[in-house]
């Protein structure tokens, strides 16, 4: 709770008078005069309290670990806008819209909350939605959530765009889109006299279309990279894994997405010659079918598509086939086979250098899945994947990744391989040697306070304050740990730095950033403010 100090001041005040009002002598009936108004007084403003528990983090670019920003983070409570989701001042929240690529949300009051879905978007990136355990296992103040997009720009996506006129919500002629690069490539056609209608199935309004099919080379990490969280959540003795993906988007000049179509489009994905059958004994040949899913980009949710990938003939180069299905609505799209699931869960252990108290990040990526951990400061192990969440994360008995150890900027701490290959990380235990990049590494504590404008002497620390810090403004932001009492620690910070940019949201008045010189010694951040004043008259 927070004291309400001018109130305590105030009846202090009036107390003092009431006692001191007119009065008379027993012997000589003079009358005393009450002594004169106190000069006015002003009073530090009432502070909040540090956050019980808060979820931080940045949207980054997968590849360079570059801010994305803007970006719109949209939550969801099982495919329902978010409901107990709540910003740091206590205003109810389904989404965020970040310009610095950085966020800070909390839980309401009370609310028990367990998987929350958060989709991404940001211009130039494939939107994902990803999952974020707040049930907080190890029920630290700040649970950090890094959520990392592709870029449509990648050498192992593709992504292409078609325009077309269309009247009382109806195709004249056929419309196609088609993207190939390397071994990225899917089509889509939507047939001509087909109604296009939005997600509530109306008609759209719109007298013109566009329509953007997108793929990733499903050799590559970029697969699992792009893929929307969940896929296999519901399982329990197998996975699915993604063998290609394509994602189409398609709205009017209104801005209205078209969702559905009043009878059915034809999508096509092209697998490499090397991706095996749906039984796992041998490549793919013409004939053979792959289950499909579709991720709503709108909720996060995943459903199973009625229709089957058919898988068509080989192409004149001899290097791929394209596998195609029929659907009557618009989303992202995978094609996959079922293989067993890892049962033991994914366990880091790491030695040398100890962990900041800034903490660490762990980056899984490989085509087998794309998973982001937090090590907490001091750390020596982390479950970066339990056994009853392998389903969640699409983790196979047979998964491999490349593992590596890195700090909020990218600097990388750690590798579990020499060259960078894939490990095994269904194996047991992964070892992993940190080294500290940084050569001149300092801490440092940054007290914030409020100071009154109308009188600078009167001061009060701001134990709830939100400080987050970084050393470059294409760089995520870290949240600075919050010692309770006003203070807040910078760890890890590089001494060969001239200066770190300093986020701060008092919660009292605007957030604003400022600067602090990296050099091992504390410094003070005043948050100016208008503080009121009391009188004894």
């Amino acid at each position: 709770m927070i004291s309400n100090k001018k109130s305590l001041l105030a009846l202090s005040v009036a107390s003092a008078l009431a006692l001191s009002g007119c009065f008379s002598d027993d012997d000589d009936n003079v009358v005393v005069k009450p002594p004169e108004p106190t000069d006015p007084v002003i009073v530090a403003p009432e502070t909040p309290a540090a956050l019980a528990f808060a979820v931080s983090g940045n949207v980054v670019d997968i590849d360079t670990v570059d801010i994305v920003a803007p970006a719109t983070i949209a939550f969801f409570e099982d495919g329902e806008p978010a409901s107990n989701l709540v910003n740091v001042n206590g205003d109810a929240i389904t989404q965020i819209a970040t310009e610095d690529g950085s966020y800070t949300f909390t839980v309401k009051e009370g609310a028990d909350v367990g998987i929350v879905t958060a989709v991404v978007t940001a211009d130039g990136y494939f939107s994902k939605s990803f999952e974020i355990d707040l049930s907080n296992e190890d029920s630290e103040a700040t649970l950090e959530a890094e959520l990392a997009l592709v870029s449509k720009s990648g050498d192992e996506v593709v992504e292409a765009s078609v325009s077309e006129s269309v009247a009382n919500a109806t195709t004249a002629s056929a419309v196609t889109a088609a993207a190939a690069k390397g071994n990225a490539g899917s089509d889509v056609t939507i047939p001509a006299g087909v109604q296009l209608r939005d997600a509530n199935g109306n008609a759209v309004t719109g007298t013109s279309v566009s329509l953007t099919v997108g793929s990733a080379d499903p050799t590559s990490s970029k697969i699992s990279a792009v893929l929307p969280a969940g896929l296999s959540a519901d399982s329990t003795t197998s996975v699915k894994k993604p063998v290609g993906v394509s994602n189409i988007v398609m709205q009017d000049n209104n801005g209205t997405k078209i969702k559905q179509f009043s009878q059915e489009i034809d999508v096509s994905v092209s697998l490499p010659v090397a991706t095996l059958a749906p039984s796992g004994d041998r490549t793919i040949q013409t004939g053979d079918l792959f289950d499909v899913s579709s991720n709503n980009e709108d909720t996060g949710k995943w459903q199973s598509e009625t229709n089957k990938a058919t898988v068509g003939a080989l192409n004149a180069e001899g290097t791929a086939y394209k596998a195609s299905f029929k659907t009557d609505h618009l989303t992202f799209f995978t094609l996959s086979r079922s293989v067993p699931i890892c049962t033991q869960g994914i366990t880091v252990n790491v030695t040398g250098d100890t962990v900041p108290s800034s903490g660490l990040y762990v980056s899984m990526t490989s085509a087998d899945a794309s998973v982001s951990s937090y090590l907490r400061g001091g750390s020596t192990s982390k479950t970066v994947v339990s056994a009853s969440t392998s389903a969640r994360y699409g983790i196979s008995s047979t998964a491999s990744a490349r593992v590596v150890i890195r700090d909020a900027a990218g600097n990388v701490w750690g590798n579990a391989s020499a060259t960078n290959a894939e490990v095994p990380v269904c194996d047991g235990p992964i070892s992993i040697a940190l080294a500290n990049p940084i050569q001149t590494t300092v801490n440092e504590n940054v007290t914030v306070r409020a100071v009154c404008s109308n009188d600078t002497t009167v001061t009060e620390v701001i134990p709830g304050a939100i400080v987050k810090y970084r050393a470059s403004t294409t760089k995520p932001f870290r949240t600075a740990a919050n010692n309770g009492d006003g203070t807040f620690a910078l760890s890890a910070l590089n001494g060969d730095i001239a200066s770190y940019a300093v986020s701060v949201d008092p919660r009292i008045s605007a957030p604003f950033t400022t600067s602090i010189t990296p050099d091992g010694t504390d410094e003070t951040i005043d948050v100016s403010v208008a503080c009121d004043t009391v009188t004894g008259s």
